[in-house]
């Protein structure tokens, strides 16, 4: 049986949450802010979600870096997963953001314009794993684990008599 999961996606321009007026109008300006991307984060994990996406929208497109701010204030006080995307060109800036508490990278302009990113980054970080291990003395943990854990009381992640208790 397939695993239901919620994850839900947060549109972040200039380290707000926004809401498009229009599709595809970003760009000239034409966004709604609608909050705190870590205060959003904070209530979507208190409700369940399963993980977090960050999507930077105008970050490639004004040439500028995503928000490392921004995840590292979400690590430090949600549990789940997070994935960031938007303004990540090279494996530096991809290191960096799993260093700031990301646990996935999503890339798409980037890995257009550079073909050979993903092959480069793929090595890049199976290497840095292994040097993570060797270094810390153990196996290789996700950020997420080093998190604060919590134990919603509803959402996908609340304890059922009927499933075993999971740790989210």
């Amino acid at each position: 049986m397939l695993t239901k999961r919620v994850i839900p996606c947060l549109d972040c321009h200039d380290g707000k949450v926004t809401r498009g007026v229009q599709f595809g109008r970003a760009e000239a300006g034409e966004l709604r802010n609608v909050g705190d991307p870590v205060e959003l984060a904070l209530r979507y994990n208190d409700q369940g979600a399963d993980e977090m996406v960050f999507f930077d929208i105008t970050a490639s497109a004004h040439g500028r870096a995503s928000m490392i701010d921004v995840i590292e204030r979400t690590a430090a006080k949600c549990f789940m997963p997070l994935t960031v995307g938007g303004g990540i060109r090279t494996t530096a800036d991809m290191h960096a953001m799993l260093h700031a508490g990301a646990d996935k990278i999503s890339i798409n302009s980037s890995a257009l314009a550079t073909p050979d990113l993903i092959t480069a980054s793929a090595s890049s970080s199976a290497s840095m794993r292994k040097r993570s291990r060797l270094k810390n003395g153990r196996s290789s943990a996700t950020a997420a684990a080093s998190r604060p854990v919590s134990t919603p009381s509803s959402g996908p992640c609340a304890p059922s008599s009927s499933v075993p208790a999971r740790s989210c």
